[in-house]
């Protein structure tokens, strides 16, 4: 196993879509701590006042803008990763030569999952990685302290567990595009499959907060109604933040508890996966 997903690395490193990606994330970042922050607080002349911009830009408040931004944009274009990855390996007969040559299903599957996964979570911590230094350097010029001691601020272990819930709130779009695309061979149906999800669903979220009663009570069921408390369980203090998410920013007293949230976006996860495995195992693989 450890010699299959050695060579599925280096497949999915000598892919130019891995480096694109991380491109796309590294001008949202600075988009996002440049344009959307220090910039835009820069611009006022009360600076004391423009708390939007200042959590945006500022340690350690910037953290809750990048995740909130990283997780929106970093689901659909880990699954535009996965579908383009997936597809071409049906597309180029690849699947079919592995099967002859002795891998199972399940290892392909698994091997291709895990390769996808290593390589996501790299592209995505390094833009983050690149967006908090971005952010010292924008504090430092702002003259701020560059501390994680503010009111409601986190602990060393706490950010890791705020870069933790972001990464689990883009899982289960992820797995969304890999079933999507094991299904129909297709990088198009994958991809966009997912950013039509991932939009639509976040419209869909705010129609139906607005409708209220049972309608809205329904949001629950909703995979990004959950993220949304994942992400809303990052936020730092009360203070408000600029993101680029195309969503509406919600009350956490509006959201499922983070706990609950977290066990039904694990439900939807394994779910994906059963029955994508499910469907691989009985499909005949073409030539």
């Amino acid at each position: 196993m450890g010699s299959l997903l050695a060579a599925e690395l280096l497949k999915t490193r000598k892919r130019w879509m891995p480096y694109v990606l991380f491109l796309v994330m590294l001008a949202g970042v600075s988009m996002l701590i440049w344009l959307g922050g220090y910039l835009e607080w820069r611009s006022q002349d009360e600076f004391e006042f423009q708390t939007g911009a200042l959590h945006t830009f500022a340690m350690p408040w910037s953290l809750q803008a990048l995740l909130d931004s990283g997780q929106f944009w970093g689901a659909v274009l880990i699954g535009i990763l996965t579908a383009s990855v997936v597809a071409t390996e049906h597309n180029w007969g690849t699947v079919r030569q592995a099967l002859i040559r002795g891998q199972t299903r399940s290892q392909y599957l698994a091997t291709k999952l895990t390769g996808l996964g290593l390589v996501s979570a790299a592209v995505l911590l390094a833009a983050l990685a690149v967006g908090i230094g971005f952010s010292v350097l924008a504090t430092d010029l702002a003259g701020r302290p560059i501390t994680l001691d503010v009111p409601g601020g986190p602990s060393v272990p706490e950010v890791g567990l705020m870069i933790l819930r972001a990464g689990f709130g883009i899982l289960p779009y992820g797995l969304l595009a890999f079933f999507l695309t094991v299904v129909s061979r297709s990088t198009a149906v994958g991809a966009a499959g997912v950013l039509v999800y991932v939009i639509g669903e976040a419209i869909t979220i705010a129609i139906f907060k607005d409708i209220g009663g049972l309608v809205g009570d329904s949001r629950s069921l909703f995979i990004g109604h959950n993220v949304n408390a994942l992400v809303a369980a990052n936020r730092i203090g009360f203070g408000d933040y600029n993101s680029l998410a195309f969503r509406e920013r919600p009350d956490a007293a509006d959201l499922p508890d983070v706990n609950t949230a977290a066990l039904v976006i694990a439900i939807y996860c394994v779910i994906l996966l059963a029955t994508t495995f499910a469907i691989f195992q009985r499909r005949d693989i073409r030539a």
